[in-house]
């Protein structure tokens, strides 16, 4: 749901947000839910800050429970350490504003009660969003450096599953707890937020590869000059199985062979965009053979 627009960024509450929100307020903890509400803020806007300054063009922010989802332009164009560094900006962040809650509860008099709730949320937002999950920030994180040496797709791949794995063991966590008469709502709530939001980034990581792929033919253009990767496929691999190996920074050659190991020829990365665009991903790469 859209609710505005700051610096023209469109903000969207998802639904689970909401959610959350209101059962903290049924609980009668309204000052807690907009403490909690202005952390997950912060931490989402430290993440465009740096964004910004990388040149990133930020179209909008989706908010969740302990986090949210800036969708950022053409990220995958740069190296994957900016990725890394975009995500580790909004955890960081969290960490600093503790420190800055800690010298404000020691040198002014201020509610003790909700300076060490701010400080339990800002801690709960950073080191839950470090865990290695997507759609978490560490599981950007960690598709950022898988994505070096086995390609974004993979890496995409790796991150969800283990993003879904956690949000199964948070399911689990609160049917125990809630067996145990220590019922947590948080526990389902985040756990279902979790899956559909990993599942949802598996949904999108096709379309979002492929046009990447198609933009790193432009970046060669434009730049004159790329570091080469070498890849060597069998003659009836189809296409999928190829651009799943693709990094980022390389532009790859790739040797076709026969079962038996001879060289039939060599297809270029540009070569296989196109046909992935024109002709599908189920296409053998000894089709683009001359």
């Amino acid at each position: 749901m859209e609710v505005g627009r700051i610096f023209g960024i469109k903000i969207i509450f998802n639904w689970f947000f909401f959610f959350f929100l209101f059962i903290y307020a049924l609980m009668g903890r309204l000052a807690e839910t907009i403490i909690l509400f202005s952390v997950v803020l912060l931490h989402e806007f430290f993440h465009i800050l740096v964004a910004r300054g990388y040149g990133l063009t930020v179209r909008e922010v989706e908010l969740y429970p302990f986090g949210g989802m800036a969708r950022i332009d053409d990220l995958l164009e740069y190296d994957p350490g900016v990725e890394s560094r975009v995500a580790l900006a909004g955890p960081l962040f969290n960490l600093f504003l503790v420190g800055l809650a800690i010298i404000f509860y020691v040198n002014f008099s201020l509610s003790p009660a909700y300076i060490m709730f701010f400080i339990r949320c800002n801690l709960l937002v950073a080191f839950f969003n470090l865990l290695p999950s997507l759609p978490l920030d560490g599981g950007r994180i960690l598709r950022a450096m898988l994505s070096r040496r086995m390609g974004y797709r993979k890496a995409t791949d790796r991150a969800v599953l283990l993003g879904k794995f956690m949000a199964l063991c948070l399911l689990a966590g609160g049917i125990i707890t809630a067996c145990l008469g220590m019922l947590n709502p948080s526990f389902i709530i985040v756990a279902f937020f979790m899956f559909f939001a990993a599942q949802k980034e598996q949904s999108m990581a096709s379309y979002v590869f492929v046009r990447y792929l198609n933009r790193k033919k432009g970046e060669l253009h434009r730049e004159g000059i790329m570091k080469a990767g070498y890849l060597v496929a069998v003659e009836n691999t189809p296409l999928r199985e190829v651009v799943k190996n693709f990094t980022p920074r390389n532009y790859y050659l790739i040797k076709v062979v026969s079962p038996g190991f001879k060289v039939k020829g060599t297809v270029t990365e540009g070569q296989v965009i196109d046909a992935v665009m024109k002709r599908g991903v189920h296409l053998p790469i000894k089709r683009l053979l001359p």
